[in-house]
């Protein structure tokens, strides 16, 4: 069986198919015909819609990875700042937590 017999029948197939199709649900072939490049057209629209949000998710992305980046050197001159005040309230603190434990055995 050669490449164009085979070729023929699925198209012969098809075009039966079809027939009965339209026969057995007494529907007009180019209204059909107007469905299915609606329902494409509608496909493609929403294939489209993905692709371009998909592109916006990786642009907010990479902005908020860049945001993060930039801030890193704030984050850490914070933590030095916090650090530092700790350590310089760490005497009174501990003085607080000395006169609570002294009222705490009474």
């Amino acid at each position: 069986m050669g490449i164009g017999k085979f070729l023929t029948g699925v198209t012969l197939a098809t075009g039966v198919g079809l027939a009965a199709y339209f026969t057995l649900t007494k529907q007009d072939p180019r209204t059909w015909v107007k469905q299915v490049r609606a329902q494409v057209k509608t496909t493609a629209d929403q294939v489209d819609d993905v692709k371009n949000a998909k592109d916006r998710l990786t642009a907010k992305a990479q902005a908020l990875n860049d945001a993060v980046t930039a801030a890193t050197p704030a984050i850490e001159d914070i933590q030095s700042d916090v650090e530092k005040f700790a350590f310089k309230i760490a005497p009174r603190v501990e003085v607080i937590e000395d006169t609570v434990s002294r009222w705490d055995k009474l």
